[in-house]
């Protein structure tokens, strides 16, 4: 699904990625986990288009996509999340998610409303509400973004992100800022959505390991913008190199 070979990427003087390698199969759950300052999110935003990369490649479907911008890749059908909620906040939840299904809609030429068009078809608000049950916000639907709790604008990000009904799905922090519970449930969310047979392939950062574990086929540790280990969660979680910038070589050799 996703190809990136040897990908660098600075901001002026500062190399923050040094020729990254990965690949990511169809229908997997690919985590991407470090330290703060690794490079995660940077190599999010190369890899969704939102920057440039100074060499290397980005593959998409076996496309390569290293110099198409990020509107492209997201019709091409790559669906992001961002750290910080990105929603309509003066909109209603359930007008957000309409949104996002009538501009799918649009770009795919399966609607015949014009651009300037304000009133969405009855299709398009029944996939709303159906995706906002799925997301246990169907009885805040009428509510403001602007109204709801973190995790529940999270929530809302996310289903403003499937109703583009993306075949990779790049969450960034999924559950950044949650409650514990908030968390458990996003967990779960993620999980039914996503997995062998769903044909939804999801990239994922998250500081959260248990959240990590719960939910990856296979994890890339990165440190200081390089991978450093790559492999199953049980190869991870022996690997001395990845405990050492865990828990520091003190820790690990004691």
């Amino acid at each position: 699904m996703i190809r990136l070979r040897s990908v660098d990427k600075s901001y002026g003087a500062l190399k923050v990625l040094h020729g990254v390698d990965a690949e990511i199969s169809e229908g997997e759950t690919f985590a991407i986990i470090g330290p703060n300052g690794a490079g995660k999110t940077t190599l999010f935003k190369v890899m969704t288009g939102e920057v440039g990369c100074e060499a290397g490649t980005v593959e998409f479907l076996g496309k390569d996509v290293t110099r198409d911008p990020a509107y492209r890749r997201t019709r091409a059908g790559m669906g992001r999340t961002f750290q910080v909620a990105r929603v309509f906040k003066e909109m209603t939840a359930e007008e957000n998610v309409v949104v996002a299904i009538e501009a799918r809609l649009k770009n795919a030429g399966q609607s015949d409303a014009p651009w300037y068009s304000v009133k969405p078809s009855r299709a398009a608000r029944d996939e709303a509400r159906d995706l906002l049950a799925r997301l246990s916000l169907d009885r805040k639907a009428q509510m403001h973004a602007a109204e709801l709790s973190h995790g529940d604008k999270k929530r809302l990000e996310l289903g403003i992100t499937l109703a583009g009904r993306p075949k990779v799905l790049m969450l960034d922090e999924p559950t950044a800022g949650m409650s514990p519970s908030e968390r458990v449930g996003v967990t779960e969310l993620i999980r039914s959505i996503s997995g062998k047979g769903s044909g939804l392939t999801v990239v994922m950062t998250e500081h959260d390991m248990g959240v990590i574990f719960g939910l990856a086929d296979r994890i890339m540790v990165m440190n200081q913008g390089r991978k450093i280990a790559e492999g199953s969660i049980d190869d991870i979680r022996a690997d001395p190199v990845v405990r050492d910038v865990y828990l520091g070589k003190e820790a690990h050799h004691a």
